[in-house]
């Protein structure tokens, strides 16, 4: 894989020519980028695949609805519709994308969009009867025609910049310098015991011309919910102590080693069947994950998944309830180290506040 990569280079070069000259024509404004007089906010990444920006737009959320009327606006990765959607009751996954399915059940008073085109995704917001007063881009780094007020950058502690190149060769959507443009930098993914030097030391190896701050994160795995809504089905810890208990792990995320990672903390043994990113499960999925359950009578199995994964799952095609009760996944959330949530949150709140 490794000599592979090495001969994709030529094309890297390619690709992060081409990035470098679409974002120098919009620094010089070749390119149109539209300014609003309203707060918007920007969290993105320059890594392919998942670093946790979800949860990061779910803190702003949490943080932002007590005051003001907000809304995501998002592309809907892996929906199967076109156009701009202001989500509504008759809305899933599959008209909107998993992530901002995930966000409506969760935030029920906020607006959630989704668009192609942020610009039109943007008139749609503001034209509504009662428009946003804050409105979040998720995943909008590279989608230059809207310019935010304020941009947040999430990278991926596993996977640095400084260690990586552009596509195909590497994971970068363009190149590492792109980090100036961020206003606010998370490393998220970080380890709980992280310390305080090491964060010094990756803080210097970004080489920041802005002296953006920089905050450390790491995801905080909340206690296991079964996807059925029966308060008989009680907590996973105690299904546990009831017999023998194995753990089937099914994901469909950018990067599931974490999330796998995460469950060694219930000492119980696990298989593991992943999927692609934003995989849509069918009948024939089931069937497999339901003949992968321990033949033992006498242990009982339990499929644990992702949040995310438990938006797609929930209404899949061939889903039972007797497999609905045997799904539990597992909410996660954002957890700030080094006390530095106060000082992050109040960044935020400044910037809602003096531009409104």
């Amino acid at each position: 894989m490794f000599r592979l990569r090495r001969l994709l280079l030529p094309f890297s070069w390619l690709y992060a020519a081409v990035m470098a000259l679409r974002n120098k024509m919009f620094d010089l404004g070749i390119l149109p980028a539209v300014q609003y007089s309203l707060p918007v906010i920007s969290v993105g990444n320059l890594t392919v695949g998942g670093t946790g920006k979800t949860p990061v737009t779910e803190h702003l959320l949490q943080l932002l609805l007590p005051t003001w009327r907000c809304a995501t606006l998002s592309r809907g990765y892996g929906r199967k519709t076109k156009g701009v959607i202001i989500s509504g009751t008759s809305d899933d996954y599959i008209t909107i994308g998993d992530e901002p399915m995930q966000m409506r059940l969760k935030f029920p008073q906020a607006t959630i969009a989704v668009a192609e085109k942020r610009v039109d995704g943007m008139s749609a917001l503001l034209n509504l009867p009662s428009s946003p007063e804050v409105i979040l881009l998720d995943d909008a780094f590279q989608h230059r025609y809207v310019k935010p007020g304020l941009s947040i950058m999430v990278i991926d502690y596993h996977r640095p910049l400084w260690k990586d190149t552009c596509l195909p060769a590497g994971n970068l959507r363009e190149v590492a310098s792109g980090i100036n443009r961020a206003h606010v930098i998370i490393i998220n993914k970080c380890p709980a015991e992280l310390q305080k030097l090491e964060a010094q030391k990756l803080t210097q190896q970004l080489k920041l011309k802005n002296k953006q701050p920089v905050f450390f994160t790491t995801i905080d795995y909340k206690d296991p919910v079964c996807l059925t809504s029966n308060p008989s089905e009680g907590q996973l810890t105690q299904k546990l102590a009831v017999g023998k208990t194995s753990f089937l792990a099914i994901s469909g995320i950018g990067n599931p080693a974490p999330f796998y990672e995460s469950l060694k903390r219930y000492k119980t043994p696990f298989r593991t069947k992943t999927f692609k990113d934003h995989h849509s499960y069918t009948a024939e999925d089931l069937k497999e994950i339901t003949s992968m359950q321990n033949p033992d009578p006498n242990v009982r199995t339990l499929i644990i998944t992702t949040e995310k994964d438990a938006v797609r799952l929930r209404n899949s095609p061939g889903m039972t309830q007797e497999l609905l009760s045997s799904i539990w996944y597992i909410p996660i959330g954002l957890k700030f180290l080094f006390d530095e949530q106060p000082t992050f949150d109040k960044i935020i709140t400044d910037y809602a506040k003096e531009n409104k």
